[in-house]
């Protein structure tokens, strides 16, 4: 039987484990290779509410623009190093 999507968020709720703001900013002045994505559309986050070198990927485009196995041109070279630390809002 399939996976339904509630059984695919729970199992990934337990796989990763949230961050408070502050320690989130904590991660990102200890490790300069971190990186932090807003996956909220850009168009519904005012830019003065923005964190200092966000990358804007959509949730809808995440999976897609992290995905090594499609066309270049289709992907986030930044997301392609998968020992690099990522933060999502």
């Amino acid at each position: 039987m399939a996976k339904s999507w509630t059984d695919m968020v729970n199992e990934a709720k337990a796989a990763v484990h949230g961050v408070s703001p502050h320690e989130a900013q904590q991660r990102l002045q200890n490790d300069p290779e971190a990186l932090l994505i807003e996956v909220r559309d850009a168009e519904s986050v005012p830019i003065e509410d923005r964190a200092p070198d966000v990358v804007m990927i959509s949730l809808g485009s995440l999976p897609m623009r992290a995905d090594l196995e499609i066309a270049e041109r289709l992907r986030d070279r930044r997301l392609e190093d998968r020992s690099r630390q990522v933060i999502t809002t």
